[in-house]
């Protein structure tokens, strides 16, 4: 019979294995298997073919999305995770991925149709092209594309004829299309491009309500939505439409006992179906996870019994170990970003840095001080993931190493003017070809750049006033924080 202290090991290893490139694309090599496929109940309004607009901060799984729906064989699985979305009478095809190859639609794609003085009109077309080419192709086209169908697109007559024409079809075949765009934000590099690409999609998307088996799906970050330069007058009803994804606690534990009790790993998963055991609960397969019929992805006292065992009740040792908090919820609090917001990928990161920190006692999987090195990995990953989509981030976050927070608005605000940072951040954009954090770029100052974070969650402003940093940036920005968790 195996003991605690195996089983233990296994378990631990299991975790350290956890996959940690946990980046999906919508199409191509790194798109969504069914072996990675968690289905939390929150998420099935972002999968119903009717929501038209899919909000979502980098890391909180608008690509994995895309990529599940986007494949007869993934959609399938969503469509037993969640029967009641009507998705087994459903195809897909892409009007946009940010990537190219025989599957995708690159921005390449828009550059070479679009001039740069392209007017909303023409901006229009180009999406429209998207639309006609993604029915064409839902009817047995496999090589069509955008820029086959700009005469189309341009004439409204023709445009409508076709579409109603491929509306009919759909009707007649008991299905619906979704027509798939994702990485949304990488469709120009100047904010008056992307405005323009944005409002036009919009345009287009909402017009598509015209057509019953016609569906468009957006898969796009909050601020590129929030942007106040918007013009579309029906703006704020998509808005207000639009659903977020987002991952509550028990969602992000869930996932993660899930990765354990499908463990590759033989061993480790019968080690895990023994450890709960040991408290009266049961481990469970594929499906019954996929389908939320598992104790561990839904009760949060049943989850917290599980995190006991595996690392201990509390974040310090001895009688007050209880002040550092509680190894349950600790994760949660110190991963969340200025929207309180918390993605599976910086949780599984820290619970797979926690297991493979340092050599834990006989009686744990991972230990508090390996969950606080995991919140180093998890700071150090996150901000390197922002470097790829901002890569102005490291260069505004460098100046304020060392400095205490939470701090008055005009210290954090020197801080940058000293060091000459938002000077540099403006020439280092308009050398490399990168789009700044703020839309005038010869006005903006210091205040700006903090909007600029704050708007992503990097930075928010206290009651008192006072400017502070969410420890999941902080650590690796090397900022100070009196009781926080050291820096890197």
């Amino acid at each position: 019979m195996r003991s605690e202290s195996e089983d233990y090991r296994h378990i631990r290893a299991a975790i350290a294995q956890i996959p940690g490139d946990l980046s999906n694309d919508a199409v191509g090599v790194h798109v969504a298997s069914l072996d990675d496929i968690y289905a939390p109940e929150a998420h099935a309004a972002a999968l119903d073919p009717n929501t038209p607009i899919v909000l979502g901060a980098r890391g909180s799984g608008k690509s994995f999305w895309a990529g599940v729906l986007g494949r007869d064989e993934t959609r399938a699985a969503a469509a037993s995770a969640y029967p009641r979305l009507g998705l087994e009478k459903v195809t897909a095809q892409f009007g946009y991925t940010g990537i190219g190859g025989p599957d995708g639609i690159s921005a390449e794609q828009i550059d070479a149709a679009l001039p740069a003085e392209a007017s909303i009109e023409d901006a229009k077309a180009f999406w429209w092209a998207s639309v006609i080419s993604a029915v064409e192709r839902s009817a047995g086209e496999s090589l069509a594309k955008p820029k086959d169908f700009f005469p189309q697109a341009q004439d409204w007559e023709q445009r409508e004829a076709l579409l109603n024409r491929h509306d009919q079809r759909l009707r007649d075949e008991g299905t619906t299309l979704l027509i798939l765009y994702d990485a949304l934000d990488t469709v120009a590099r100047t904010w008056a491009r992307r405005r323009l690409l944005t409002e036009a999609l919009l345009e287009v998307v909402w017009a598509l309500r015209a057509y019953r088996r016609l569906r468009p799906k957006l898969f796009i970050r909050p601020d590129q939505l929030d942007d106040d330069a918007l013009r579309f007058v029906e703006l704020p009803k998509m808005r207000t439409g639009a659903v977020r994804l987002t991952w509550s606690p028990t969602d992000l534990y869930g996932l993660f006992f899930a990765r354990i009790a499908l463990a590759p790993d033989p061993e480790a998963a019968s080690a895990f179906e023994r450890t709960l055991g040991r408290e009266g609960l049961r481990s469970a397969d594929r499906q019954t996870i996929l389908t939320r019929r598992w104790s561990l992805a839904r009760d949060p006292a049943d989850q917290q019994r599980v995190m006991t065992r595996l690392a201990g009740r509390y974040m310090g040792k001895g009688s007050y170990g209880y002040k550092k908090g509680n190894t349950y919820r600790w994760p949660i609090a110190h991963l969340a970003d200025a929207y309180q917001e918390v993605t599976p990928r910086s949780f599984l990161r820290m619970m797979t840095a926690a297991a493979a920190q340092g050599t834990p006692p006989d009686d744990r999987a991972i230990t508090a001080e390996g969950i606080r090195h995991g919140l180093r990995a998890a700071s150090k990953t996150r901000v390197d993931q922002l470097h790829q989509e901002f890569p102005w981030i490291k260069g505004v976050l460098a100046p304020l190493a060392g400095l205490l927070l939470p701090q008055p608005e005009q210290e954090v605000y020197s801080v940058w003017e000293r060091t000459g940072t938002v000077r540099a951040l403006k020439t280092d954009a308009q050398e490399t070809g990168y789009m700044p954090p703020f839309p005038d770029i010869k006005a903006a100052g210091a205040a700006e750049l903090f909007t600029a974070l704050e708007r992503i969650g990097v930075m928010f402003r206290r009651r008192d006033n006072r400017l502070d940093m969410p420890d999941l940036f902080r650590v690796a920005a090397r900022l100070l924080k009196k009781g926080g968790v050291a820096p890197l």
